[in-house]
């Protein structure tokens, strides 16, 4: 991840089944000052649900955990990605703990995946996803 120009966030979506994490990330998003609304899941499914309501507000960056009950990382993605396409999200990090190689390759074969991070997320890290969302010229973004 590049260290540039930090931008806001807009829509920060959190799917993390760990209620730790999930209190670690608000306060990182709160602290940045980048998010101007938070989705917080624990459930896959019901992120899924709310994503595909076309009428909901619209995330620019997921925050995904991969190993989760029921529904994991890479099944919401798989079930997200068919159903809605395009339409998910235009970038989503996944967080783990992973240290599988295979599942960094499982997750960047994902065309929204743009990062693939060590759990815990760090304030420093949020501002360079901000960065990445920036880049992307997400349309959501101020709406």
């Amino acid at each position: 991840m590049k260290d540039t120009e930090t931008h806001p966030i807009g829509t920060l979506m959190l799917i993390d089944d760990s209620e730790i994490d999930q209190m670690i990330y608000r306060r990182i998003a709160i602290k940045s000052g980048l998010v101007r609304d938070l989705l917080q899941f624990m459930d896959a499914v019901k992120a899924f649900e709310y994503l595909s309501d076309l009428e909901n507000k619209r995330p620019d960056l997921i925050l995904l955990d991969i190993n989760m009950p029921g529904m994991d990382g890479f099944e919401f993605l798989e079930a997200a990605t068919k159903q809605l396409g395009a339409e998910l999200c235009p970038i989503v990090v996944m967080l783990t703990t992973s240290l599988n190689p295979k599942d960094e390759e499982r997750a960047m074969s994902f065309s929204v995946v743009r990062e693939f991070l060590s759990k815990p997320l760090t304030l420093t890290q949020l501002q360079a996803l901000g960065a990445l969302v920036g880049a992307k010229g997400s349309n959501t973004v101020g709406q």
